[in-house]
């Protein structure tokens, strides 16, 4: 039996998947159309009440939402995979620290970049997303200053680099990222040239698998 994921193809449902791949579990996925909101609709509503994606599926029927807390439960369900550091580590501490950045800093500001009017007035939407565009980049370049190695916890790579490599594709022209973030730019063109991610990056970005060396 296999995991479902609830998503469509350049929404955070790309990280379950991309952690699910690495994990080499079977899943399915079932997308929604999320350009006629099809997500906000009352037959999803009954999958996720807070109606965004992903939601992920268990074998047994159980779902959970929030991207984070489906990367922990299935590091938990899978620990021999490690895609996260051992509990009770300094490096999952450090993971988990900035996965949480991530989710609670950065990710929610793609609403407001995207849909600025749902926050405010038309006439106030434009100020509204060039000063959250302004707090993305500033958050972005707190999380540049961190990296020390390869990958975000130094030598060792885990679920948070498939964050940092799914979320810094968006809003981030490739030519900004590389000049102000070429730490967080190596992360992400190491994680989309792993092997078991191929598939992953060319539903979701549309990139090609890197030809054999």
């Amino acid at each position: 039996m296999s995991y479902l994921i609830y998503g469509a193809p350049g929404t955070g449902a790309g990280i379950v998947e991309a952690v699910c791949a690495e994990l080499g579990v079977p899943f399915e996925t079932r997308d929604l159309d999320a350009r006629n909101n099809e997500h906000r609709a009352g037959g999803y509503a009954s999958v996720n009440p807070h109606c965004k994606m992903p939601t992920l599926e268990f074998p047994g029927g159980e779902r959970v939402t929030e991207t984070l807390a489906i990367v922990v439960a299935l590091d938990e369900l899978h620990r021999e995979a490690e895609i996260l550091p051992a509990p009770g580590t300094a490096a999952r501490r450090r993971a988990l620290r900035w996965m949480a950045f991530l989710a609670t800093e950065l990710y929610p500001l793609v609403e407001i970049l995207d849909y600025p009017d749902r926050f405010i007035d038309a006439a106030s939407a434009k100020a509204l997303r060039e000063r959250c565009l302004e707090l993305w980049r500033q958050r972005w370049q707190v999380l540049e200053k961190q990296i020390r190695g390869p990958w975000l916890l130094g030598s060792t790579f885990c679920a948070t680099d498939l964050y940092v490599s799914h979320l810094s594709r968006w809003d981030l022209p490739a030519t900004w990222r590389q000049e102000h973030l070429p730490r967080v730019s190596a992360i992400a063109d190491a994680v989309a040239a792993r092997p078991a991610l191929a598939s992953v990056y060319a539903r979701h970005f549309r990139l090609a698998a890197p030809a054999p060396g």
